[in-house]
């Protein structure tokens, strides 16, 4: 959504607003492995994935440009919630954040956080591990608790292995939950991204609302506590970035475009995190 304020009473220069901008950082992840387990869905597989959980192969493949990300944020204003330039102002809204995650709200109902976490038994059952080990496997990190993500990659080769894509499909989904959508810890997946991914299995829960609070709430944190770094789905937010940048552009035209060039890329061996040029 863009709102015009070409009013004097809101007026700033740009070195004014970036001057009382704090210095921040991102963080996207490793997703090398990911990706080629992601790869291993082929054709119908990965159409059935798709159906199930909407964009998220495609996400995990669009190389961010953190100093995109970083200079962006700068314009990020707390108190009204959007990212004030001079003359106008950005906000992301459900509806652009339903097209990038392709998950539309329609007839589906919201996240909805809950007092508890999901059991053990209930993601036991979903990801196909005796529940005393899976909570062998639970450890905590910066005080959160969660699986880290070598060792639901682990799980991932040992499913493709025996040829069990059904779990495979939701094993894959559940990292990308905790690694793209709500990363808080590097390569961990923490009940945070636990909860709404089993939200989203066991009660057909959109997390589209939950991803765009998040990147919210990291924005606000960020500019309120000074240096911090964006957690959040730094790849939804990226498109959503490019293809209001760019004039005359849409979502979807923005997201091929990006996805073409990291596959160049990969051909000629040139796929490092991070690299896509602004």
């Amino acid at each position: 959504m863009e709102v015009d304020i070409r009013s004097g009473a809101t007026q700033h220069t740009e070195s004014l607003m970036l001057r009382n901008k704090s210095h921040l950082k991102t963080h996207g992840g490793n997703l090398t492995s990911l990706i080629k387990l992601g790869r291993r869905l082929k054709t119908i597989k990965r159409q059935t994935f798709k159906k199930r959980y909407g964009n998220l192969l495609s996400l995990m493949e669009v190389e961010v440009s953190s100093p995109a990300i970083t200079a962006f944020a700068q314009y990020y204003d707390s108190p009204l919630r959007c990212f004030t330039f001079q003359d106008f102002q950005l906000a992301p809204t459900i509806e652009e954040f339903e097209h990038i995650l392709e998950m539309p709200l329609e007839g589906t109902t919201p996240y909805q956080h809950l007092e508890h976490h999901a059991s053990i038994p209930t993601l036991a059952t979903i990801i196909k591990i005796h529940p005393k080990e899976l909570e062998d496997r639970l450890v905590t990190r910066n005080q959160v608790h969660g699986l880290t993500q070598g060792f639901l990659e682990q799980h991932l080769h040992y499913l493709a292995e025996g040829e069990d894509w059904e779990t495979f499909m939701d094993v894959l989904a559940l990292a990308v939950y905790g690694i793209v959508l709500f990363p808080k810890v590097e390569g961990f997946v923490d009940y945070t991204a636990i909860d709404v991914f089993v939200a989203k299995k066991t009660r057909s829960e959109n997390p589209v609302t939950a991803v765009l609070a998040d990147v919210y709430g990291t924005m606000s944190f960020c500019h309120e506590r000074k240096g911090k770094k964006i957690l959040c789905c730094l790849s939804a937010l990226y498109v959503w970035m490019t293809a209001r940048l760019c004039k005359g552009r849409v979502i979807s035209d923005v997201r091929r475009k990006i996805l073409r060039t990291r596959g160049s890329k990969t051909k000629e061996g040139m796929s490092g995190p991070n690299s896509l040029p602004v």
